[in-house]
C-alpha cells in the first residue's frame, strides 16, 4: 500500500480557491487520497514562472470573473488568453491543453470547425452584423424572423441575447439577462423579455458593437410545454454526465434560474440516446486528432430539433465540467478526472 501511495502523482489544479469548482475537485481528491495543489489565477501575473508546473499533472479552471460590465469582457479575455499561451510553454500534463480552452472560448471558430467535420450545428450568419437595423435586414432578406446574439468570445451566457421580430415588424421581442446601468450595458443573473422598440434597438445596438455572432433561433423540443436542451460533460471517450437544462423561453443556462432535469423524465427514446453519444463522440474526436495536447473533457451544449429530436451543436466549453447535480451528489466527473491525473 505504501508503494501505491508513493505513484500518485500531486495534482496541480489553477483555479480559483474559494469557488464550487475548486472546494469539490478538493473534495474528489481527498476522497481518493491524492495530494492536491491550488494556484490562484490572481498569483499568476506577468511572465511567471513556469517551473512549478514541470512534470505536474494541471488541471486548468476559468478564473471567476466579477464582470458585469459587458465592455470589460474583451479586456479580461485578453488577459486570460495571454495566461493560457504562456501555459503552454510549461513541460507538464494537462487534463485539457491551454490550445484548447482558447480555442473553443471562439464560438464562431467552433462552429465553422465542427461544420468542417460534418457535424450538424447550429446556423451562424456569416454577414458582419453591428446594429439592430442590420440585424433586423439579415433575417428580413433570409425570411428568419428568431436569431440569438451573443458576444463571439466568453462564455456563461454573458451577454447572449435572443431576438424575435414579426415577419411585417409589427411587434419585436428581447429575451436578454443584460441591462443598461448608468448608460453602461451590464450583464446580470436574471432574464427579462423587452417588447418596447426603442429598448430593443439601444440594447441591440451595444451589444453588436462588442463584436458578436448571430445564429439561427432553432426550435428546440420541449417536455411539459417547456423547451430544453442538454448539457453533457464527455470525457475519456464516454458520456460522463448528462443533464437538460429546461427553459420559460429560449435562453437555458441554469445560472439563470432555469430548471434542471434528469434526462430519465424526457423519456428519450434510445436510438436519440445513441444519436446524441455518436454526435458527442465525432466531435471528441474532432478535436482530439487536430491537437497534440491531446482532449480529455468536452462540456457538450446540444439542443434536440423539435419534432424530429435530431441532435445539434449549439457550443463547445474545454472546462465545462461543472455540474451541481453531480458535485452535489456522487461527484462522479471531479473523481474520474482525479484518478486520471493521478495516475491512480
Amino acid at each position: 500500500m505504501e508503494t501505491e501511495k508513493q505513484e500518485k502523482k500531486t495534482i496541480l489544479l489553477i483555479g480559483d480557491k474559494t469557488s464550487k469548482r475548486s472546494l469539490f475537485f478538493r473534495k474528489a481528491a481527498e476522497d481518493l487520497g491524492v495530494l492536491l495543489r491550488i494556484v490562484d489565477w490572481n498569483s499568476l501575473t506577468g511572465q511567471f514562472d513556469l517551473d512549478e508546473f514541470q512534470g505536474a499533472a494541471v488541471k486548468i479552471d476559468p478564473p471567476s470573473y466579477s464582470i458585469v460590465q459587458l465592455c470589460q469582457m474583451k479586456e479580461q479575455l485578453d488577459i486570460y488568453q495571454k495566461k493560457l499561451h504562456y501555459l503552454e510553454k510549461a513541460g507538464c500534463q494537462f487534463l485539457n491543453p491551454p490550445e484548447l480552452i482558447c480555442r473553443l472560448l471562439d464560438k464562431q471558430e467552433t462552429n465553422r470547425f465542427l461544420k468542417t467535420q460534418g457535424l450538424l450545428v447550429t446556423t451562424m450568419f456569416p454577414e458582419e452584423i453591428k446594429t439592430a437595423f442590420q440585424l433586423e435586414e439579415v433575417l428580413r432578406e433570409k425570411r428568419c424572423y428568431s436569431a440569438f446574439v451573443k458576444p463571439r468570445y466568453f462564455s456563461g451566457a454573458a451577454g447572449v441575447a435572443a431576438f424575435r421580430m414579426h415577419p411585417a415588424g409589427k411587434s419585436k421581442k428581447l429575451y436578454t439577462s443584460c441591462r443598461f446601468r448608468q448608460g453602461r450595458l451590464i450583464n446580470t443573473k436574471k432574464l427579462v423579455c423587452l417588447e418596447d422598440p426603442e429598448e430593443i434597438r439601444c440594447l441591440l445596438d451595444r451589444l453588436l458593437s462588442l463584436e458578436c455572432v448571430v445564429e439561427r433561433w432553432h426550435p428546440k423540443a420541449d417536455f411539459h410545454g417547456k423547451t430544453f436542451d442538454l448539457r453533457i460533460v464527455f470525457q475519456f471517450g464516454h458520456i460522463a454526465y448528462m443533464i437538460a437544462r429546461q427553459s420559460d423561453g429560449p435562453i437555458t443556462n441554469l445560472h439563470l434560474n432555469n430548471q434542471a432535469r434528469n434526462i430519465r423524465e424526457l423519456g428519450l427514446d434510445q436510438t436519440v440516446i445513441r444519436q446524441i453519444g455518436l454526435v458527442c463522440k465525432q466531435a471528441y474526436e474532432a478535436y482530439t486528432k487536430t491537437l497534440d495536447g491531446g482532449v480529455n473533457m468536452l462540456g457538450i451544449d446540444l439542443l434536440l430539433e423539435k419534432g424530429t429530436l435530431k441532435p445539434r451543436v449549439i457550443e463547445l466549453n474545454g472546462q465545462g465540467d461543472c455540474i451541481y447535480r453531480d458535485i452535489y451528489g456522487e461527484n462522479r466527473i471531479y473523481q474520474e478526472q482525479t484518478r486520471f491525473l493521478s495516475g491512480i
